[in-house]
């Protein structure tokens, strides 16, 4: 599954909003569970990944999110407003690079002084 730098967005601002799962519309299961673990991984949020260990795929059985992480308070400040969160991402593809943490907190820096 690829990764989706919008639906890491929203997945933040349920999570910070109570509702880790809820209001996330227009994905699957799947793609919200994997999202909330590279969540996990990437330092955003703190909360639990639970594998199947039968299961052949990158998606895991569960997902339990307990609350952001200071990196994840940052980040999210950055990019909470849509508008925002729109103009980082013309900024990026106008300079051709790829949507990741580091290039989306570089760019709010460059564009907001954040």
């Amino acid at each position: 599954m690829q990764r989706d730098m919008d639906l890491i967005r929203q997945v933040l601002i349920a999570l910070e909003g109570g509702q880790p799962s809820a209001g996330i519309s227009g994905y699957t299961e799947d793609q919200i569970k994997y999202h909330q673990a590279l969540a996990i991984e990437a330092g955003l949020a703190e909360g639990r990944v639970i594998r199947v260990q039968s299961a052949i795929t990158d998606v895991p059985g569960a997902v339990v999110l307990s609350r952001l992480t200071w990196a994840g308070h940052d980040f999210l400040s950055a990019i909470r407003e849509e508008t925002k969160w729109r103009q980082v991402k013309v900024f990026l593809a106008e300079a051709g690079k790829v949507l990741s943490i580091e290039t989306i907190k570089a760019a709010a820096k460059h564009l907001f002084g954040m």
